[in-house]
């Protein structure tokens, strides 16, 4: 009996059964992927999550709308794009960079210089003490201050 029901069986039919459940999980794998491709976080199709962010990255010229003026670009380098612009009687300083790490490298050399800075998702505006708070208010982004060199170090004792 045992002999009869073998060879009723098709030939090789275990091994087509697992050679069309591969086939089957790798072509709904494939599937899968694709939709989180386009319709996954940050997808092709989604919305973008920058859009989403308040503080997205932006155009030289846009900081520059965003402040009130018109920017001159005076750099347009594959790593950096900086422009300067007058708002308030005051020249204001704009950067933006084409990713984070090249906005960290630039941020990091320029913290030794002093001065303080409006850090944002990919730019960077210069501040003085008189745009700090307006800068801020328009745009948002951190506020980070470079070294101290004035000199005015507290002395042990003193004070």
């Amino acid at each position: 009996m045992r002999a009869l029901s073998a060879s009723l069986a098709p030939p090789g039919g275990d091994r087509t059964v697992r050679t069309a459940l591969k086939w089957s999980a790798l072509v709904v794998l494939l599937l899968l992927g694709v939709a989180e491709l386009l319709w996954g976080a940050g997808g092709m199709a989604g919305p973008s999550q920058a859009a989403e962010r308040p503080d997205s990255h932006r155009s030289v010229e846009d900081l520059a709308r965003r402040i009130g003026c018109k920017a001159e670009i005076t750099t347009d380098a594959a790593d950096l794009r900086q422009g300067l612009c007058t708002s308030g009687g005051e020249e204001v300083w704009i950067a933006t960079f084409p990713t984070a790490r090249a906005q960290d490298a630039w941020t990091t050399e320029a913290e030794a210089y002093g001065g303080s800075y409006l850090v944002g998702d990919r730019w960077v505006v210069v501040l003085s003490d008189t745009t700090a708070d307006t800068m801020h208010g328009l745009l948002g982004g951190q506020i980070v201050g470079g070294a101290d060199h004035t000199g005015a170090h507290m002395q042990p004792g003193s004070g």
